[in-house]
């Protein structure tokens, strides 16, 4: 898609910073950088010389202010680096300016003043991307991958983004269409010249489409960690009071955050920290200790720790080695069983229990917590640590990692989906079941044709091969001004 208007923003965070980088796309980009920079290898007594930008070559000079005649005035605002971009070969697919100026919000604001005032017009959300998505430079998958690679906290986040920014998404998206496309040529070349051409053999078609199926699986099997990845984990941390919850949250996060003392009832509410989790960003929940109370403030911080466990995707729930386990475990594992939440069972205190020799440490299960410790949401076997001396966290952490990254294909496919591109990866996988449902009852091979035709159209989307304006407007909406 060509533009006939010329964006301008700045595109550097706001504040003060030793560079900023004011940006320019569209027809008139050159242009209106010709009429406010001056290079430096000009005489500065040269009022009405020419500059002509050369592609991918930084060039130093001036912004300096035009004259009614057309020139340059002696008003200087910044000395400046300019790089300017011929399209297609920029970022937005057009022509394209970087002006790097120094890191003054006032600067800044006047140099793009400057260039709105010579044509320019302010830029929308995302509008840079949004160009390079319909110049053909990027598709949907890698636009998306952008924002993420913006937001990332954690390496792993980054790493995860700029794999999908450089089309491992992209390119397995299109090779499972291009399969299901080649399909759908024989299976309609059959239909309209059947004397020619004949009816694909039906083995023929379930062998195109369970592979299909299988790189279509493996693909959204991906969105469940990816989400935890951009989102962030929810992790509470519960148990009786005592048991080492504030401390085992001050371990995580290095630094004392929470107040740790030998009363029991001390943290009355819920904490929430963001903390990096071996590359996973994890919002740590420390909560009230789970307990039979009067004290009406500390009745409402139970409250809290029950919605914590709501609203967690894993739990801790933190035994207290020297007590082991009783009421208390029993009463959160019987919220965790009503729920089905995942935890993880962790003694804490491994430093100060006694053992008898040649045993290990004896949990003494009650019975709800023995049928938790057996369900499916236990994520792991009980693992011991010491909260205050940091003794078995970096097993914990493993565990926590595990949890989040539990699949393979993520490292397999080097990105994920996120939560639009996995609802469409499901809804051609739907299609892809009710295709082999029909052709198993051996409806016409037309029918087949309309199945896989729908297919194409959830992976078109994903990938933006065929996209309406609102979905469109929605992803760049989440964008910056200047990206």
């Amino acid at each position: 898609m060509i533009h006939d208007d010329t964006i301008a923003a700045i595109s550097t965070a706001p504040g003060v910073g030793a560079i900023a980088i004011v940006r320019l796309s569209g027809p008139h980009a050159f242009s209106i950088a010709q009429k406010i920079f001056f290079p430096r290898s000009f005489s500065p007594e040269a009022k009405n010389e020419k500059w002509l930008p050369k592609s991918h070559q930084a060039t130093i000079g001036y912004i300096r202010k035009s004259t009614d005649e057309g020139g340059f005035s002696d008003d200087f605002v910044d000395e400046v680096v300019l790089i300017p971009y011929q399209g297609p070969n920029s970022y937005t697919g057009e022509d394209l300016v970087e002006i790097n100026c120094h890191g003054s919000p006032i600067v800044t604001r006047e140099i793009l003043t400057m260039a709105l005032e010579s044509g320019a017009r302010l830029a929308q959300k995302g509008e840079f991307t949004k160009r390079g998505f319909l110049s053909g430079r990027l598709d949907l998958t890698q636009a998306e991958a952008v924002l993420d690679l913006i937001h990332s906290k954690t390496e792993r986040q980054s790493h995860l983004a700029l794999s999908a920014l450089k089309g491992a998404l992209g390119d397995e998206i299109k090779a499972v269409r291009a399969r299901l496309m080649e399909l759908t040529t024989r299976l309609v070349a059959g239909i309209d010249f059947p004397e020619e051409v004949g009816e694909l053999d039906i083995s023929d078609v379930e062998k195109i489409v369970d592979e299909a199926i299988t790189r279509l699986e493996t693909l959204a099997r991906t969105a469940r960690s990816g989400r935890y990845l951009r989102e962030g984990l929810k992790l509470a941390i519960v148990g009786r009071p005592n048991a080492g919850k504030s401390s085992l949250l001050n371990a995580l996060l290095n630094f004392e955050r929470a107040i740790v003392t030998d009363v029991p009832g001390t943290t009355r509410d819920s904490i929430e920290e963001p903390v990096d989790v071996n590359g996973v960003p994890v919002i740590l929940i420390d909560t009230a200790g789970m307990r039979t109370t009067d004290d009406a403030v500390e009745q409402i911080g139970i409250e809290r720790s029950n919605k914590a466990i709501d609203e967690a995707e894993l739990v801790v729930l933190l035994i207290d080695g020297e007590k082991a386990a009783g009421h208390e475990e029993e009463v959160i594992a019987k919220k965790l069983l009503a729920v089905g939440r995942n935890f993880l069972p962790v003694i804490n205190k491994s430093d100060l229990i006694k053992t008898e020799a040649g045993h290990g440490f004896d949990l003494k299960a009650g019975e709800l917590l023995a049928r938790a410790l057996a369900a499916p949401i236990c994520a792991s076997t009980p693992v011991q640590i010491s909260a205050r001396n940091g003794l078995g966290l970096e097993d914990l952490k493993k565990l926590i990692e595990r949890f989040a990254i539990s699949d393979q294909s993520l490292q397999e496919l080097g990105g994920s989906l996120n939560q639009r591109q996995g609802e469409l990866c499901h809804k051609s996988l739907a299609h892809l079941a009710e295709l082999k449902t029909a052709a198993a009852s051996g409806l016409p091979q037309d029918c087949l044709v309309t199945d896989l035709r729908s297919a194409l159209d959830a992976l078109d989307e994903i990938s933006g091969e065929t996209v309406t304006e609102e979905v469109i407007t929605e992803v760049f909406a989440n964008f910056c001004i200047g990206k």
